[in-house]
């Protein structure tokens, strides 16, 4: 399963929700729409633009309560459904279990986590009990190699991280 979006809470009275988009194609959203929800198939009858995110209705989700039983939920999708992104762009699947590797050649830990913040993803690198946090951005990470099955991390995280421990 793919998610594209997590529910936050309900909306108004009549059981729309917000939902906080994990996707790049709005269209997953549009009217007709099946997602899956908890589970269960779920159509899209109206969706609109929030603040922050979505509001989105879905039939058979009539009331504030039923609405409320859903925060914290994701929407998602089958595989199958999976699209291909733009260059430079990852799903959270394909991050997850790669080495990571710094500019310099030192290996510091394995993906083993990604986060999702308002500013960008942070990726958790682990190498036993030690973490690393690598903001998911074009300054922090130089490189992702899928196919050899890592990502090069700028040396700087490193050297931040370094000063921090010092003090």
């Amino acid at each position: 399963m793919i998610r594209v979006g997590q529910v936050t809470g309900a909306y108004g009275l009549a059981g729309a929700v917000k939902v906080l988009p994990l996707t790049d194609f709005q269209d997953r959203f549009d009217a007709g729409v099946s997602l899956l929800l908890d589970g269960c198939a779920h159509e899209v009858e109206w969706s609109r633009e929030g603040q922050p995110g979505l509001v989105i209705k879905f039939r058979g989700i009539d009331n504030r309560t039923m609405a409320e039983l859903f925060r914290g939920r994701y929407l998602e999708l089958p595989d199958e459904e999976t699209r291909e992104l733009e260059e430079g762009r990852f799903y959270h699947r394909q991050v997850i279990g790669l080495a990571v590797i710094t500019e310099s050649g030192e290996r510091v830990g394995v993906i083993d986590e990604v986060l999702e913040r308002p500013a960008n993803d942070v990726w958790v690198s682990r190498e036993g009990s030690i973490e690393h946090l690598i903001p998911a951005t074009k300054d922090a990470v130089v490189r992702v190699d899928l196919g050899a099955g890592r990502v090069v991390v700028a040396d700087w995280i490193f050297a931040v991280e370094e000063a921090r421990d010092k003090n």
